[in-house]
Protein backbone atom coordinates (compact mmCIF):
# COMPACT_ATOMS: atom_id res chain seq x y z
CA UNK A 1 0.00 0.00 0.00
CA UNK A 2 2.85 2.42 0.85
CA UNK A 3 4.45 1.75 -2.54
CA UNK A 4 1.17 2.48 -4.32
CA UNK A 5 0.69 5.77 -2.48
CA UNK A 6 4.27 6.85 -3.24
CA UNK A 7 3.60 6.01 -6.88
CA UNK A 8 0.40 8.07 -6.71
CA UNK A 9 2.35 11.03 -5.32
CA UNK A 10 4.94 10.76 -8.12
CA UNK A 11 2.19 10.59 -10.74
CA UNK A 12 0.45 13.64 -9.27
CA UNK A 13 3.66 15.67 -9.43
CA UNK A 14 4.36 14.59 -13.02
CA UNK A 15 0.88 15.28 -14.44
CA UNK A 16 -1.03 18.54 -14.71
CA UNK A 17 -3.84 17.55 -12.33
CA UNK A 18 -6.55 19.68 -10.81
CA UNK A 19 -5.93 18.43 -7.25
CA UNK A 20 -4.31 15.51 -5.48
CA UNK A 21 -3.90 14.25 -1.92
CA UNK A 22 -2.72 11.37 0.27
CA UNK A 23 -3.55 10.75 3.91
CA UNK A 24 -4.60 8.50 6.81
CA UNK A 25 -8.10 7.16 7.25
CA UNK A 26 -10.08 5.57 10.10
CA UNK A 27 -13.51 3.95 10.03
CA UNK A 28 -15.90 1.32 11.33
CA UNK A 29 -18.77 -0.88 10.20
CA UNK A 30 -22.01 0.48 11.71
CA UNK A 31 -24.59 -1.91 10.21
CA UNK A 32 -25.04 -4.81 10.92
CA UNK A 33 -24.44 -4.60 14.66
CA UNK A 34 -22.89 -8.07 14.48
CA UNK A 35 -20.86 -8.64 11.30
CA UNK A 36 -21.33 -10.49 9.00
CA UNK A 37 -25.06 -10.65 8.35
CA UNK A 38 -24.72 -14.45 8.03
CA UNK A 39 -21.78 -16.83 8.37
CA UNK A 40 -21.56 -19.92 6.15
CA UNK A 41 -23.49 -22.92 7.44
CA UNK A 42 -20.43 -24.87 8.57
CA UNK A 43 -19.21 -22.01 10.79
CA UNK A 44 -22.43 -20.61 12.23
CA UNK A 45 -22.19 -22.40 15.59
CA UNK A 46 -18.39 -22.37 15.86
CA UNK A 47 -17.19 -18.92 14.79
CA UNK A 48 -18.19 -15.66 16.49
CA UNK A 49 -19.59 -12.65 14.68
CA UNK A 50 -17.81 -9.32 15.13
CA UNK A 51 -19.50 -7.01 17.65
CA UNK A 52 -17.11 -4.08 17.28
CA UNK A 53 -14.37 -3.14 14.82
CA UNK A 54 -12.06 -0.37 13.68
CA UNK A 55 -10.38 0.06 10.30
CA UNK A 56 -7.22 2.09 9.81
CA UNK A 57 -5.40 2.74 6.58
CA UNK A 58 -4.47 5.24 3.91
CA UNK A 59 -6.15 6.75 0.91
CA UNK A 60 -4.99 8.69 -2.13
CA UNK A 61 -6.96 10.75 -4.64
CA UNK A 62 -6.18 12.24 -8.07
CA UNK A 63 -8.47 14.81 -9.73
CA UNK A 64 -8.04 14.77 -13.54
CA UNK A 65 -10.78 17.45 -13.57
CA UNK A 66 -12.73 19.53 -11.09
CA UNK A 67 -15.73 17.21 -11.26
CA UNK A 68 -14.36 13.74 -10.60
CA UNK A 69 -11.46 11.85 -9.12
CA UNK A 70 -9.73 8.48 -8.91
CA UNK A 71 -9.27 7.01 -5.45
CA UNK A 72 -6.96 4.30 -4.08
CA UNK A 73 -7.93 2.96 -0.66
CA UNK A 74 -6.14 0.46 1.56
CA UNK A 75 -7.09 -0.60 5.09
CA UNK A 76 -6.43 -2.99 7.95
CA UNK A 77 -9.36 -3.99 10.16
CA UNK A 78 -9.41 -5.24 13.76
CA UNK A 79 -12.31 -6.35 15.93
CA UNK A 80 -13.71 -8.54 18.67
CA UNK A 81 -13.19 -12.32 18.71
CA UNK A 82 -9.82 -12.04 16.97
CA UNK A 83 -11.25 -10.53 13.77
CA UNK A 84 -8.76 -9.29 11.17
CA UNK A 85 -9.08 -7.80 7.69
CA UNK A 86 -6.89 -6.52 4.87
CA UNK A 87 -8.42 -4.75 1.85
CA UNK A 88 -7.47 -2.67 -1.18
CA UNK A 89 -9.97 -0.81 -3.37
CA UNK A 90 -9.71 1.41 -6.45
CA UNK A 91 -12.59 3.48 -7.78
CA UNK A 92 -14.08 6.73 -9.08
CA UNK A 93 -15.94 9.55 -7.29
CA UNK A 94 -18.13 12.02 -9.19
CA UNK A 95 -18.84 15.48 -7.74
CA UNK A 96 -22.57 16.22 -7.49
CA UNK A 97 -22.17 19.43 -5.47
CA UNK A 98 -19.16 21.72 -5.86
CA UNK A 99 -19.32 25.01 -3.96
CA UNK A 100 -16.03 26.81 -3.35
CA UNK A 101 -14.20 24.74 -0.67
CA UNK A 102 -16.99 22.17 -0.24
CA UNK A 103 -17.68 19.07 -2.34
CA UNK A 104 -20.29 16.33 -2.21
CA UNK A 105 -19.40 13.24 -4.24
CA UNK A 106 -20.90 9.88 -5.18
CA UNK A 107 -18.54 7.02 -5.97
CA UNK A 108 -17.98 3.32 -6.40
CA UNK A 109 -15.01 0.98 -6.38
CA UNK A 110 -13.85 -2.62 -6.59
CA UNK A 111 -10.87 -4.45 -5.15
CA UNK A 112 -9.55 -7.46 -3.29
CA UNK A 113 -9.43 -8.42 0.37
CA UNK A 114 -9.09 -11.05 3.08
CA UNK A 115 -10.75 -11.40 6.49
CA UNK A 116 -10.58 -13.92 9.32
CA UNK A 117 -13.17 -14.76 11.98
CA UNK A 118 -12.34 -16.77 15.14
CA UNK A 119 -14.20 -18.38 18.02
CA UNK A 120 -13.84 -17.39 21.68
CA UNK A 121 -11.27 -20.13 22.23
CA UNK A 122 -9.21 -18.77 19.31
CA UNK A 123 -8.85 -22.29 17.88
CA UNK A 124 -11.52 -22.49 15.17
CA UNK A 125 -11.38 -19.86 12.46
CA UNK A 126 -12.80 -18.97 9.07
CA UNK A 127 -10.65 -17.45 6.33
CA UNK A 128 -12.44 -15.53 3.58
CA UNK A 129 -10.82 -14.20 0.40
CA UNK A 130 -13.15 -11.78 -1.35
CA UNK A 131 -13.66 -9.09 -3.97
CA UNK A 132 -15.34 -6.02 -2.42
CA UNK A 133 -17.86 -3.83 -4.21
CA UNK A 134 -18.02 -0.42 -2.52
CA UNK A 135 -20.43 2.49 -2.98
CA UNK A 136 -20.06 5.74 -1.07
CA UNK A 137 -21.30 9.26 -0.54
CA UNK A 138 -18.57 11.70 0.46
CA UNK A 139 -18.49 15.18 1.98
CA UNK A 140 -15.17 17.02 1.60
CA UNK A 141 -13.93 20.40 2.84
CA UNK A 142 -10.61 21.66 1.49
CA UNK A 143 -8.06 24.41 2.00
CA UNK A 144 -4.85 25.03 0.07
CA UNK A 145 -2.87 21.96 1.14
CA UNK A 146 -5.34 19.78 3.07
CA UNK A 147 -8.78 18.27 2.69
CA UNK A 148 -11.06 16.81 5.37
CA UNK A 149 -13.41 14.05 4.31
CA UNK A 150 -16.30 12.03 5.77
CA UNK A 151 -17.66 8.95 3.94
CA UNK A 152 -20.80 6.92 4.42
CA UNK A 153 -20.20 3.71 2.48
CA UNK A 154 -21.92 0.47 1.66
CA UNK A 155 -20.15 -2.75 0.73
CA UNK A 156 -20.77 -6.24 -0.53
CA UNK A 157 -18.09 -8.94 -0.57
CA UNK A 158 -18.10 -11.43 -3.44
CA UNK A 159 -16.50 -14.55 -1.99
CA UNK A 160 -13.47 -15.74 -3.91
CA UNK A 161 -12.68 -18.62 -1.56
CA UNK A 162 -13.32 -19.72 2.02
CA UNK A 163 -11.51 -22.03 4.40
CA UNK A 164 -12.76 -23.30 7.77
CA UNK A 165 -10.23 -24.71 10.25
CA UNK A 166 -11.22 -26.52 13.41
CA UNK A 167 -7.80 -26.21 15.06
CA UNK A 168 -4.45 -24.47 14.67
CA UNK A 169 -3.36 -27.39 12.49
CA UNK A 170 -3.93 -26.16 8.93
CA UNK A 171 -4.09 -29.77 7.70
CA UNK A 172 -7.51 -29.95 9.37
CA UNK A 173 -8.91 -27.10 7.26
CA UNK A 174 -11.87 -27.58 4.96
CA UNK A 175 -12.08 -25.58 1.75
CA UNK A 176 -13.82 -25.56 -1.59
CA UNK A 177 -17.42 -25.24 -2.75
CA UNK A 178 -18.29 -28.69 -1.37
CA UNK A 179 -16.80 -28.05 2.07
CA UNK A 180 -19.77 -28.86 4.26
CA UNK A 181 -21.69 -25.61 3.80
CA UNK A 182 -18.76 -23.24 3.35
CA UNK A 183 -20.62 -21.32 0.67
CA UNK A 184 -24.24 -21.77 1.73
CA UNK A 185 -25.78 -18.99 3.78
CA UNK A 186 -22.87 -16.54 3.88
CA UNK A 187 -23.69 -12.83 3.46
CA UNK A 188 -20.88 -10.29 3.83
CA UNK A 189 -22.42 -6.83 3.42
CA UNK A 190 -23.00 -3.70 5.47
CA UNK A 191 -22.79 0.06 5.95
CA UNK A 192 -19.91 1.95 7.50
CA UNK A 193 -18.50 5.41 8.22
CA UNK A 194 -15.00 6.71 7.63
CA UNK A 195 -12.94 9.88 8.13
CA UNK A 196 -9.85 10.91 6.15
CA UNK A 197 -7.38 13.80 6.20
CA UNK A 198 -5.59 14.42 2.90
CA UNK A 199 -2.31 16.28 2.48
CA UNK A 200 -1.48 17.52 -1.00
CA UNK A 201 -2.49 20.30 -3.39
CA UNK A 202 -6.10 21.54 -3.19
CA UNK A 203 -5.55 25.15 -4.31
CA UNK A 204 -8.12 26.92 -6.45
CA UNK A 205 -6.89 27.81 -9.93
CA UNK A 206 -8.13 30.47 -12.28
CA UNK A 207 -8.83 29.82 -15.92
CA UNK A 208 -5.75 29.52 -18.03
CA UNK A 209 -3.58 29.23 -14.94
CA UNK A 210 -3.33 25.49 -14.24
CA UNK A 211 0.07 25.92 -12.59
CA UNK A 212 -1.31 28.23 -9.92
CA UNK A 213 0.51 31.57 -10.13
CA UNK A 214 -0.97 34.60 -8.41
CA UNK A 215 -4.53 33.29 -8.71
CA UNK A 216 -4.05 30.47 -6.23
CA UNK A 217 -6.26 30.98 -3.17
Amino acid sequence: MIVLLVSLLSTAQALDLRWWGVGPTIGTVAIPGKYPIALPTVAQDQVDKVKGDVEIGAQGVLYPSGFGRIFLHGSLGFGTAGYGQQEFTVGWDQAIVKDEEFQLLLGAGIGAGHERFKDKGQTDYLNVNYFPIRGQITALLRDRVRAYQIDIYGFYHIVGGQEYCSSDDESSCTSGADGGGLIAGAVYAGLGAEATIFFGDFRSRGKGNSSGGNKNK
